[in-house]
């Protein structure tokens, strides 16, 4: 079983819905959602923070997800590497330990747009179709609506990214918000990866439909949404600044109508 499949049946379980999850993780209802349908993976912390809530051994949530494990950038071989690397330096020199101990960790970083460089970006429309609800056999239409890659490479320094390295995170009226992260990494690093900006309209079953078209895209930005958001707002949805106002721009409407479709 992959471990979407997992957190759903575990979260199920203890009666929490996916709003209860993502308070308790302090991320959106709609990354839970990709969680558990395969569209993206909880970083290295949250895995451990999983495993933890549903007291279930890292094993049992890894052992079976091939594509959790490539994407979660930890190679245990090249770990040891580094543990070797860090003890035959500490003999040499405890400052040179220093250095290398400050510079080598795996916790997961997110960049902004200063830290990347946008090479292209490719569009997909999704087409209105019909579809049945499982439960009670009600046909539904499923809107129109369009999704994203916005492929990017960064020259940061020690940041290594994955296969896919970014994703949307939430919207409003206007724009889609996207996050993209990288790891820290010494050697070999990689620097090139795609953010993929998914539709949420299969949600229309069971919860709010909220399109991507018509919308700009942009990247948070730290120092702006420390300005504008405060652990009060956090609590009230509708009190949220507006997206424009926490982020920065990556590609504006007109420019993404523009695109021809893949």
């Amino acid at each position: 079983m992959d471990i979407g499949k997992i957190i759903k049946e575990k979260r199920t379980e203890r009666n929490l819905t996916q709003e209860d999850l993502a308070q308790q993780f302090f991320v959106t209802r709609q990354l839970i959602s990709k969680w558990e349908n395969g569209k993206s993976y909880p970083d290295l912390k949250q895995v451990v923070q999983l495993s933890e809530l549903f007291d279930i051994s890292l094993e049992g949530l890894l052992k079976e997800d091939t594509g959790m494990v490539k994407d979660l950038s930890f190679d245990i071989k090249q770990k040891r590497l580094f543990k070797g690397l860090i003890l035959f330096l500490a003999v040499i020199s405890v400052g040179v330990i220093s250095i290398f101990s400050f510079f080598w960790w795996v916790d997961l970083t997110y960049l902004e747009k200063d830290d990347i460089e946008i090479t292209k970006i490719t569009k997909q429309i999704l087409p209105e179709e019909v579809v049945v609800v499982e439960q009670t056999g009600e046909e539904i239409t499923l809107p129109q609506d369009v999704e994203y890659t916005v492929h990017f490479k960064t020259n940061k320094w020690l940041i290594d990214l994955a296969k896919i390295s970014g994703t949307n995170v939430t919207s409003d009226a206007e724009g889609v918000e996207i996050q993209i992260w990288g790891h820290h990494k010494l050697f070999g690093a990689k620097k090139e990866s795609k953010a993929v900006v998914y539709s949420n309209r299969d949600k229309l079953l069971n919860e709010e439909f909220d399109s991507n078209i018509g919308k700009s895209l942009y990247m948070y930005n730290r120092k702006k949404g420390a300005q504008m958001f405060n652990p009060q707002q956090a609590k009230d949805r509708d009190k949220w600044p507006l997206i424009k106002e926490t982020s920065d721009k990556i590609a504006d409407v007109k420019s993404l109508e523009k695109l021809p479709a893949e």
